[in-house]
């Protein structure tokens, strides 16, 4: 199980060289991470979106990943 933060969407990281089967990557739209400083709407929605984008190209990619959206 490898978590995945909002900061940490490096395509270039040894983690996503190859799959792993025995390898999850869990993302997740945490309320608590948009307000422990305050974040204009639209920078948060950015970086929801641009996780998405990675969670989906880390899929296409042949990883398995758990993605959890916020609400």
């Amino acid at each position: 199980l490898r978590l995945i933060l909002g900061d940490q969407l490096n395509a270039a990281h040894s983690w996503f060289r190859s799959p792993r089967p025995d390898v999850l990557y869990v993302m997740m739209e945490v309320r608590s991470e948009t307000d422990y400083v305050r974040h204009h709407a639209q920078k948060v929605l950015a970086i929801f979106a641009a996780m998405r984008a990675f969670a989906a190209a880390l899929q296409a990619a042949g990883h398995r990943v758990r993605y959890l959206k916020i609400g």
